[in-house]
């Protein structure tokens, strides 16, 4: 299951749809996204990283950070966005579900 599905999991719908609203998409385009019907362009995915940055503050920690190299294919073979992300740039940080939860429970 992708980071980014967790993540659509753990939010609330108005949370989806302000990170929708934030990054310029629509929530059902979010939901191809994590799904992997499509795929985030290297702006897009930069924009998302951008906008759940700053969901993570505003949630205290509840909304994980969602990297560029998460999103997109040539962002995370990109060797500007490891330098730059380190560690990060392979593992994004979402402490806690387990692909198997129902209902978006965090464990």
């Amino acid at each position: 299951m992708s980071i980014f599905k967790l993540w659509m999991r753990a939010a609330t719908a108005s949370e989806q749809e302000l990170l929708a609203k934030r990054v310029g998409t629509t929530r059902t385009y979010l939901y191809h996204i994590a799904g992997n019907f499509r795929s985030a362009s290297p702006e897009l995915a930069a924009a998302i990283e951008r906008a759940t940055t700053e969901m993570h503050k505003a949630s205290n920690g509840r909304l994980p950070r969602i990297y560029r190299t998460d999103l997109a294919t040539a962002c995370a073979s990109c060797e500007f966005a490891q330098k730059c992300l380190g560690a990060a740039a392979v593992r994004a940080e979402f402490p806690l579900v387990s692909e198997d939860t129902e209902g978006g429970s965090i464990d």
